[in-house]
């Protein structure tokens, strides 16, 4: 894996995607001029956080792609074991009931680049539901420290298809909410071997999600 680490960058996908020719790419920012959330969410710098991008060939992963935002986002939950770090489906980190990361992964013909954004610190959000995981800045080197090992235990698991779902499930707080997505709301399930929200809409039908466009009502 080829490491990049900057201060500012316009945006850690292109770079990684460019970049990339054979041995995967990881990239690290501490700030984005024009960062991407998903659904072309606009991307906000908080005081400080980490921005990064891995950048692998489709036949270097051994999963399923519809499973890659679970695991990006389990990998960084192991990283930080003595933090109570949730998980909401499909892509985003919680603590203390706040959003203080997120997955984005986006295919560009044979190349698959997985990037995540996480809040170290945030004095003042400008927008509801977001938060930080500290309430002081840290040091530089931890916040590295913690992507090259984020990056490091998901190309293990990804390369070698050993991701273990009961265990994600274990730090996952949609199941068992009341959910609403684009066409209705129903109770959050399960989540299924491929990756997808099992729910049980309000008029007693089963369905299965894929769509990241949820949001958990309780």
């Amino acid at each position: 894996m080829k490491t990049f680490f900057f201060d500012s960058i316009y945006n850690t996908q292109e770079f990684a995607l460019k970049e990339l020719s054979s041995e995967p790419i990881f990239v690290t920012s501490f700030s984005q001029e024009k960062g991407k959330g998903t659904s072309n969410r606009e991307w906000l710098n908080a005081d400080q956080a980490i921005a990064c991008s891995l950048a692998l060939f489709e036949d270097q992963i051994k999963i399923a792609h519809t499973l890659i935002p679970l695991v990006a986002g389990f990998a960084f939950v192991k990283v930080f074991q003595d933090i109570d770090l949730t998980l909401k489906w499909p892509n985003d980190i919680i603590f203390n009931e706040k959003k203080v990361g997120g997955i984005l992964v986006e295919k560009v013909k044979d190349k698959i680049c997985i990037g995540m954004g996480v809040n170290y610190f945030w004095k003042t959000p400008p927008v509801p539901n977001a938060g930080s995981i500290f309430n002081v800045f840290q040091d530089e080197t931890k916040l590295k420290d913690d992507a090259k090992n984020w990056a490091t235990q998901l190309e293990e698991i990804i390369k070698k298809n050993n991701f273990d779902l009961n265990e994600y499930k274990s730090r996952l707080q949609t199941i068992g909410k009341l959910v609403e997505y684009p066409e209705g709301r129903g109770w959050a399930e399960d989540v299924n071997e491929d990756g997808s929200l099992r729910i049980k809409t309000v008029d007693e039908k089963t369905i299965n999600l894929t769509s990241p466009l949820i949001t958990e009502v309780n």
